[in-house]
């Protein structure tokens, strides 16, 4: 470290953070916030790029030379939009269930079992569509690259099953990290030359299904969008304000609060043209939904969600549950997937399901046939797109069994590629968790954890329902998959 720099080392980097400390201090002022070490001035999140902190007392001065403000911020940007009510009673600090007396947690788990069995019946509908029927089907592909295409076929069995699947819609991927659930729903459309794609993120990853799509024989292209979801107004974006198509949001994982911001952003924002100025929270339900034609969520990572954004508060006040039992029942979440042991190989799903390896005979054919007519159109095309197609063939060696895949980066809303493995790390600290008293086995404590998690999406159900919207929680993929195999489907009614 050199002298007169920040302490704080940069694992990423590999070295030292190279500000300059204030005057005493060791580590810089953006570093000093992060650490949370007491400082005579408070520092805050920059409402532009949530990447940094700026000071409170001079917030207005930074807005005007952050290098994120330099461009005229779009219309559709709008902070705070999605954000949720503040509530003076929300708890901020971190707590442990070690810290949670044990008559109030046999207390609060006898009241999650009695609401679960009153309010939570979910139907299991695994599908599947012919567009992923050849990538199903690749004998070079293990687990997780499987897992991630049978979830991406079931969203959009789904969708087709809704009647979303159609021309003449526009599709918002929110959460879209790579775009991957975006390129095969476009594939899914057999018609769909009147169709808008949108990918929105605010973060940036390699190997984006965009690249492929930049051609006009690949079909429409696609828009992306870097913003967080908290401050994105959907009526306000060009593509849709300028169009009259029917929006369909999807999303596949979006982590703990980011669903809630999502629900909050298509029930809010999408509206439909009224004369004056009128408060969107005034507008009729049927204004809100007339230009959402449909949602499709896959839920994850309860142990993320946050009181704030959350849109299933009425349901948790109408039963008296408070902040407080909130925030237990996102920790509790966690139990869930403590012990979670899913298929570990593509023979185990196969013969467990009693597949036929016939079809991975028959996948080696149909790829091999698919390569050479890849080869074939890479000839007559030109240098530019020959670089894409093995920017593509490149993401697809990415996805084999050692392979994160086309996960869902939830934009900076997930630190990790894999929504699925950071709930099974966090349970490690659920693992070790000691508490005799309650007299619960592992089996008992997966059980509670599930029915936490499904107590909080019946939350947002109900919200969505009291938007107007026909909306169903349901198993959309196998347990041993994946443990976070429940999405929520919506349409207007």
């Amino acid at each position: 470290m050199t002298d007169g720099h920040c302490s704080f080392f940069l694992e990423k980097k590999r070295r030292f953070c190279r500000f300059k400390p204030n005057s005493g201090q060791k580590y810089c002022a953006e570093h000093t916030g992060l650490l949370g070490i007491p400082s005579d001035r408070k520092r805050i999140i920059c409402p532009v790029d949530s990447k940094h902190t700026c000071y409170e007392d001079q917030l207005s001065k930074h807005l005007k030379k952050c290098r994120k403000q330099l461009g005229v911020l779009p219309a559709y940007h709008c902070p705070g939009i999605n954000s949720g009510e503040t509530d003076e009673a929300d708890l901020d600090a971190k707590f442990s269930l070690l810290d949670i007396p044990t008559d109030d947690l046999k207390q609060l788990i006898i009241k999650i079992n009695k609401l679960y069995d009153e309010h939570i019946k979910i139907p299991s509908e695994i599908l599947s569509h012919t567009c992923l029927e050849e990538e199903l089907c690749n004998s070079s592909y293990g687990i997780p690259a499987i897992r991630h295409r049978k979830q991406q076929a079931s969203l959009i069995g789904h969708l087709d099953k809704m009647g979303l699947i159609k021309d003449a819609m526009t599709f918002v991927e929110l959460g879209a990290g790579k775009g991957m659930l975006s390129h095969w729903v476009q594939k899914a459309g057999e018609v769909n030359d009147n169709c808008n794609y949108i990918l929105v993120d605010r973060g940036t990853c390699r190997y984006k299904a965009d690249n492929f799509h930049k051609w006009d024989d690949k079909g429409p292209k696609f828009e992306r969008i870097r913003i967080d979801i908290e401050h994105l107004h959907l009526g306000k974006v060009n593509t849709i304000s300028g169009s009259g198509n029917p929006v369909v949001a999807v999303g596949k994982h979006l982590c703990g609060s980011a669903t809630d911001l999502a629900v909050r952003c298509v029930t809010h924002t999408l509206t439909t043209e009224v004369d004056g100025d009128e408060p969107v929270e005034k507008k009729s339900k049927n204004d809100k939904c007339k230009k959402l034609g449909g949602l499709s969520i896959a839920l994850c990572c309860h142990h993320r969600c946050q009181w704030k954004p959350y849109v299933g508060k009425a349901f948790f006040q109408k039963n008296s549950l408070s902040i407080r039992d909130f925030r237990i029942l996102c920790k509790l979440s966690s139990w869930t997937a403590a012990t979670w042991t899913g298929w570990k190989s593509v023979d185990e799903m196969n013969k467990s399901q009693g597949i036929s390896t016939d079809c991975s005979k028959l996948s080696v054919e149909k790829t091999k046939l698919h390569q050479e007519a890849v080869s074939s159109i890479v000839s007559d095309n030109s240098q530019q797109e020959e670089k894409t197609l093995a920017y593509s063939d490149n993401l697809k060696s990415k996805e084999k069994d050692n392979s994160p895949l086309d996960g869902n980066v939830n934009t900076a809303d997930t630190e990790s590629s894999d929504s699925e493995t950071e709930d099974r790390s966090n349970n490690l600290e659920q693992m070790s968790f000691k508490r005799p008293e309650l007299n619960l086995s592992t089996k008992q404590r997966e059980e509670i954890g599930r029915k936490c998690k499904r107590l909080i999406d019946y939350g947002r159900v109900e919200y969505l329902k009291e938007k107007g919207l026909n909306c169903d929680m349901k198993v959309y993929i196998e347990e041993q998959l994946t443990p976070e195999n429940v999405a929520i489907f919506a349409k207007p009614s």
